[in-house]
């Protein structure tokens, strides 16, 4: 318990140092922030959270298909109770993954199969991190074709190349097996058969190209509504987002959410604004850094509240299948 607290307390410290940096050494203020947020337009708010809490149902059902093929007997509503107190943990654990570790633990105790739990949520990420980086890069050549300037991709290339190598040693037999026997070689015992577990957890997905490709284009709609939830916050914030500026921002918002994912902070926050300040304002989105940050913030607001169902959720706790004592 004491390591995962301390660790805990590290990412505050990173996300507050992160801030204080941003409001102390940037071209931004108090002030500013507050008139970037002075005319907020309510009805593009309430549906960019409607479009987040929407999207995070789809992907408690992408969870839920991945767990029902690994044999495990969740139901819809459950996967999305979990997911929805997936994303409340979010809010206090570690980068964006913290949610996810509750969900394993906790559905991997109930049901016995804390491996496959882990397994199928695994599988879940990686779908939503290729997706999200495969959205990017589907705009880039649309926004240059248009004469729109776009961020240096070379780190959506190495995300793209990370995540492809993930899946080759989870999916291919010679891959595995050549991970194995180096974490053998250099005697990380622990790791080889943390991945030999999962190797084997993850059989059962081979030999399933098209329902593989299925998530895929699901988790690209998925990820799309997320990109979505930032675009409304922009309108909602009355920032002028024309063709150009929605093509940089599918650009932008995915590589917001890779250095998100990273478990670097508290639920990103403090790296999500600062990138953000940098990012758009570099790239002519918003005209100032004050325009960035307010975008980011609320968009982070938002979700939060969303998030806040899951809290509800999980004080009322699971609910028992029939039969169940």
């Amino acid at each position: 318990m004491r390591r995962p607290r301390q660790a805990t307390i590290l990412k505050a410290a990173i996300s507050l140092a992160l801030v204080l940096f941003l409001f102390t050494y940037r071209p931004l203020s108090w002030s500013a922030l507050r008139t970037a947020v002075a005319a907020p337009q309510w009805p593009w708010l309430a549906l960019s959270g409607g479009v987040f809490a929407l999207s995070a149902v789809c992907g408690a059902l992408q969870w839920a298909w991945i767990l029902r093929c690994s044999g495990l007997r969740v139901t819809i509503g459950e996967a999305v109770r979990l997911s929805f107190v997936g994303l409340f943990f979010n809010n206090f654990l570690l980068g964006s993954v913290g949610g996810d570790a509750y969900k394993v633990v906790d559905l991997g105790r109930r049901e016995g199969r804390t491996a496959a739990v882990l397994g199928a949520t695994l599988l879940d990420r990686l779908l939503g991190l290729l997706a999200l980086t495969l959205l990017a890069l589907l705009a880039v050549p649309t926004a240059a074709a248009a004469g729109v300037r776009v961020p240096p991709t070379l780190p959506l290339w190495l995300a793209l190349a990370a995540w492809t190598l993930a899946f080759a040693v989870l999916f291919s037999r010679r891959a595995s097996a050549l991970a194995v026997r180096a974490l053998t070689a250099a005697r990380w015992r622990r790791a080889a058969d943390g991945l030999g577990t999962m190797l084997a957890e993850f059989k059962t997905y081979r030999g399933r190209p098209v329902w593989l490709a299925r998530l895929l284009v699901w988790s690209l709609i998925v990820q799309a509504m997320r990109v979505a939830t930032h675009l409304l916050v922009g309108l909602g914030l009355g920032l002028a987002l024309d063709t150009g500026r929605v093509l940089q921002l599918f650009v932008l918002v995915p590589l917001l959410g890779i250095l998100v994912s990273l478990p670097v902070s508290i639920n990103g926050l403090g790296v999500r604004e600062l990138a953000a300040a940098e990012l758009f304002v570099a790239a002519g989105v918003v005209p100032t850094e004050a325009d960035a940050v307010a975008m980011e913030f609320l968009a982070y607001a938002l979700m939060v509240a969303v998030s806040l169902v899951g809290g509800a959720l999980f004080l009322a706790g699971p609910r028992r299948r029939r039969g169940e004592a």
